[in-house]
């Protein structure tokens, strides 16, 4: 970061007095300008190299000089902390059924699954285990879902229609 003031800041006397974050941002408003400034601030009262990385990162976020799935990536990298994402998904307009899903993801991701089971020849073949599983977990969801709809449904008519029975025995008009 470009220094835009060569004057030591503690010489000025707007600095003398203040303390804590105040001294902080009134310093960096002092120095900096633009995007080294924005920088600095986000940096005042971080104290650790994680936290001053991701502080840096959602940065460059604001200021779009990287996307959210790039950025979304790095932080998880930065935390070593699991992280994947869908990246397209396509179909075959010939035949529907046909489909595809391509997925990014990061080594942390890998090592969660290992660590929950999962083993494969590659990366690849362990993270393709995951998905057919997640799949099957939708899949039989789905199934009881519509299970759960459908005997929801049949119990209703049989009780509307019983209901339907004693209205008219009495003889009296829906």
């Amino acid at each position: 970061m470009k220094k835009k003031n060569k004057i030591p800041f503690g010489m000025m006397p707007a600095s003398w007095g203040l303390k804590g974050r105040s001294r902080a941002l009134a310093e960096a408003e002092y120095y900096y300008e633009g995007d080294d400034l924005e920088k600095a601030v986000a940096l005042i009262g971080v104290d650790n190299p994680v936290d001053v990385a991701v502080a840096e990162l959602e940065v460059d976020f604001r200021q779009e000089k990287i996307g959210r799935v790039e950025f979304e990536k790095k932080k998880a990298e930065i935390k070593q902390e699991p992280w994947v994402n869908v990246v397209e998904l396509g179909v075959n307009p010939e035949n529907a059924q046909a489909g595809y899903i391509e997925l990014d993801w990061n080594d942390h991701f890998v090592k969660m699954l290992h660590n929950n089971g999962y083993s494969g020849k590659s990366d690849e073949d362990v993270v393709n285990k995951w998905f057919n599983d997640v799949c099957k977990t939708v899949l039989l969801q789905e199934k009881a879902d519509l299970d759960y709809g459908l005997q929801e449904q049949k119990e209703d008519n049989h009780v509307n229609t019983k209901a339907k029975s004693r209205d008219s025995s009495k003889g009296k008009a829906n």
